[in-house]
């Protein structure tokens, strides 16, 4: 179902994931992927894991490939699924990630982090972005995001093409942004079907702890979750 559900995509997605996954059956470290849109509280996901032991991905490193998720460089993003037990943001929150994943690392845990509602998550989205790459408390434009200097010059361009499919002159486009953050949760539900290594959750909700520490079969270090990447740290 994976493999026809994200064949759409790439034309030769089977040929290559069969070669990872040949690969990866010789692995047996523990691997835990955060597949949630960014600003579900993926930082905060990565904080908790942190304190719990886990050896976490990179980030810089795994945004520096867009360009590979991009152009469907498979190869690079499961090599990298080797530098540590815990993933999350880019690529990992792009939506044809999970598909990969799925099919590369059967046996891995995946955490579905999503707001409240998809309203909740385009004000939090847009306003983070407004801080971090717009100006004068303006949604960025499309040369605002080249010119940002995050990462590199246009990467913030490149993760908004990655991610969205709104119209180049309206990057932020609220119906295709909403559209986007709703039809990750279906797919990535549909990827799941029937599988237990998959948990949605919302990190605001007072359970989330209790919920984490059962499906990792851990005793968390953490009595409740950790709160960061606020929109009001974007000015920082």
């Amino acid at each position: 179902m994976i493999t026809e559900t994200f064949k759409i995509f790439e034309p030769n997605y089977k040929t290559k994931i069969a070669a990872l996954i040949r690969h990866e059956n010789n692995m047996e470290e523990r691997k835990v992927f955060c597949i949630g849109f960014n600003k579900t509280g993926t930082t905060s996901l990565e904080a908790f894991m942190r304190e719990n032991g886990f050896k976490c991905g990179n980030q810089q490193e795994g945004e520096l490939l867009i360009n590979s998720y991009l152009k469907g460089d498979w190869e690079k993003l499961i090599a990298f699924c080797q530098s540590a037990d815990f993933f999350q943001d880019l690529p990992f929150s792009a939506p044809k990630t999970a598909a990969i994943l799925a099919e590369a690392y059967p046996n891995a845990q995946y955490i579905l982090t999503v707001r409240e509602n998809a309203e909740i998550w385009y004000n939090s989205i847009t306003e983070f972005h407004k801080i971090k790459f717009g100006k004068n408390g303006k949604l960025p434009s499309k040369h605002d995001l080249q010119e940002a200097e995050y990462r590199y010059k246009g990467f913030a361009w490149d993760a908004n093409r990655a991610l969205y499919d709104s119209p180049e002159n309206e990057p932020y486009n609220k119906e295709s942004l909403i559209k986007a953050y709703e039809t990750h949760i279906e797919n990535v539900k549909r990827i799941f079907s029937g599988k237990q290594n998959l948990i949605i959750i919302d990190l605001s909700k007072p359970n989330t702890v209790a919920e984490l520490n059962t499906f990792l079969g851990i005793e968390s270090t953490l009595e409740t979750m950790p709160w960061l990447n606020k929109t009001s740290e974007a000015k920082k």
